[in-house]
């Protein structure tokens, strides 16, 4: 036991130091190593296809997106439904509010004002939640694309990186399914 503060602690175990990596890591670490590569490869190859460099909201929700399909493949979160049609949801409603600032209107108080175009992003981000809900397509890393294409504007190779990054995911997801396992 180990004093500190006057509360008597047990002292640190071999057994919990070893926590420090997962138990399952041991059992399974070929997964660990294959499914990370996959990551990465699948990763690799959405970028050098669609070979444009985007902002990073939009890259950081595929990336998001490519954890949670290769890390725990047989979750909810993980089926091309929720992967294709989350980001899609939120494709609609970043673009939606992206257009908002071409509109004549708004065009002037959006472009003087940062904090119209962090309420435009915050409802996109708001209303692309609430989209998934009904549609049953929740998928977290797809906020990150409403998000990306509000902040940093709507480009058609920003839709089409999300829409090809998505679908390329989700094929090698179906392909290999069988052979991946949940890590988490």
């Amino acid at each position: 036991m180990v004093r500190k503060f006057g509360i008597r602690r047990p002292a640190l175990g071999l057994t919990q130091r070893r926590r420090l990596i997962d138990r399952k890591f041991r059992q399974n670490w070929r997964s660990y190593l294959f499914q990370s590569a996959l990551t990465m490869l699948a990763l690799l190859i959405i970028l050098l296809v669609i070979d444009v460099v985007l902002q990073a909201a939009i890259v950081v929700a595929i990336a998001s997106t490519a954890f949670i399909v290769f890390v725990a493949p047989h979750s909810n979160a993980a089926s091309p439904r929720r992967v294709v049609g989350g980001h899609i949801v939120s494709v609609i409603v970043g673009t939606f509010f992206s257009m908002a600032f071409l509109m004549p209107e708004l065009g002037d108080l959006v472009s003087d004002s940062r904090s119209v175009r962090d309420l435009f992003a915050v409802l996109s981000v708001g209303l692309s939640m609430l989209f998934m809900a009904v549609t049953d397509s929740e998928h977290p890393p797809a906020a990150g694309t409403a998000l990306g294409l509000v902040v940093t504007g709507w480009t058609p190779s920003a839709v089409l990186f999300v829409v090809l990054g998505t679908v390329t995911l989700s094929v090698i997801h179906l392909l290999l399914r069988p052979h991946l396992k949940n890590l988490l």
